[in-house]
């Protein structure tokens, strides 16, 4: 079955009218009241209703052109949790180049539906009869002569005919059958290195989704024909990692890894008011050697973006800026010279102190509140903060972390705000 048609009753029969100006009337409605006064709406099935209300509140940020829709019906709650957002999806849509998409794992269909823009033919599969059902209602409503006509299919994107397409998007499912979680590539369903040769004879680029999780040095290592991979975060939280295949694209031989044939990495993430973009070439090190301090602590440290933590791209943050990590495993990095186009968030030393038990006990007294972190040190954040007796938040921040030559030490430190340099490409 392909065409979806009856899938439309499952939940589109139910989204009348009514049913849809009650929902955006009870939207700030507490969804346990509502249930527990179901009988005072008579012809509303208030349990759908509820399930609305709260998909839309997982929607609310991340994907406000269809929150702010009255029309659109939501495909449950966690779908809605597990969807991406707006400017990621979006951003997806800027890396990929044809004329044909093919999504595999269509769940929500918000990623699909940014990705087609544009495009002269667009198919949507997805395994879940319910989500068929919404996905065609919604494509429908949000039709806007900027996307083909969509084929909506039913059933297991591996099992139904896989069309000839230029990209062919998918995201595995990350749930065990047990219900766990699940992030190792192999574990989650479809399993792509099973998967990517059929893949890429059907495609010329296959995009895959995966975990934030997931170890991207393990993840080069068991795919092939990789020439990109993005690292994606928002507000400093990482959301996704995106692998793209390329047909035709020669894969590493006897065991070479796709690192060390080009691979690169594009690390973005995507603040309120800026966007930081860094790229560099993987290698499993780090894309090269990383500099570490024979000078101790200098003025300045400086702590890399979520995602260039994630990317291990320490080793390129030492080539491309004058900075010098504290020690081999402390990803924390410092200079006398502020650098102030430095991706990631940046912090003036006002102190620095051997860290010790006494040290520990007498430190509220000078600093009765602060942010803590820890980097490659003895204790953790909250061990830190247990022994120490500081309370959350204010402006300081005190990092625990262990410095070469210097054993380990606790850093009083003030953050610096800069935005001039937000908006540049690195």
């Amino acid at each position: 079955m392909c065409e979806c048609m009856a899938d439309n009753k499952i939940d589109c029969e139910r989204w009348t009218r009514e049913m849809r100006d009650f929902v955006q009337e009870h939207l700030e409605d507490s969804a346990a009241e509502l249930l527990l006064s179901a009988h005072r709406y008579r012809g509303i099935d208030v349990p759908f209703a509820v399930e609305q209300i709260e998909a839309r509140r997982r929607l609310k940020a991340k994907l406000p052109e269809w929150y702010g829709n009255a029309d659109l019906v939501m495909g449950g709650r966690v779908p809605a949790e597990q969807c991406s957002s707006e400017i990621v999806a979006k951003y997806k849509r800027g890396i990929i180049e044809g004329e044909s998409l093919c999504d595999m794992t269509g769940g929500m269909g918000v990623d699909f539906w940014y990705m087609s823009e544009g495009m002269k033919r667009a198919v949507y599969t997805e395994r879940q009869e319910f989500l068929c059902g919404a996905a065609r209602h919604n494509f429908s409503v949000l039709a806007d002569g900027k996307h083909p006509e969509v084929e909506v299919r039913h059933g297991d994107g591996c099992v139904l005919p896989i069309p000839q397409v230029d990209v062919i998007y998918l995201d595995p499912a990350r749930r065990g059958e047990d219900g766990s979680r699940v992030y190792a590539i192999e574990e989650c369903e479809p399993d792509v290195t099973v998967w990517q040769d059929e893949l890429l004879r059907h495609a010329r680029t296959v995009l895959v989704k995966l975990s934030p999780m997931v170890d991207v040095t393990d993840v080069l290592r068991k795919m092939k024909n990789v020439t990109e991979v993005h690292v994606l975060a928002v507000r400093n939280e990482c959301k996704e990692i995106l692998v793209k295949q390329q047909s035709g694209v020669r894969s590493g031989e006897g065991g070479t890894p796709a690192y060390a044939l080009g691979c690169r990495v594009f690390c973005v993430d995507f603040f309120q008011s800026y966007t930081m973009k860094y790229s560099f070439a993987f290698s499993a090190d780090g894309a090269g050697a990383c500099a570490v301090t024979d000078r101790g602590v200098m003025k300045y440290i400086y702590e890399p973006d979520v995602t260039l933590m994630k990317a291990r791209a320490w080793g390129s943050l030492c080539g491309s800026f004058p900075v010098c990590q504290l020690d081999y495993d402390t990803r924390l990095m410092t200079s006398d010279e502020l650098i102030e186009d430095f991706p990631g968030r940046i912090f003036a030393v006002k102190e620095q102190m051997p860290f010790s038990s006494k040290v520990a006990k007498r430190l509220k007294r000078s600093i009765p509140q602060a942010n803590i972190s820890t980097r490659n040190f003895i204790l953790t954040a909250d061990e830190l903060r247990r022994r120490t007796g500081i309370k959350d938040g204010g402006e300081v921040y005190l990092f625990g972390a262990k410095v070469n030559n210097f054993d380990y030490v606790l850093l009083k430190c003030r953050k610096i705000l800069l935005t001039l340099h937000h908006n540049e490409t690195f």
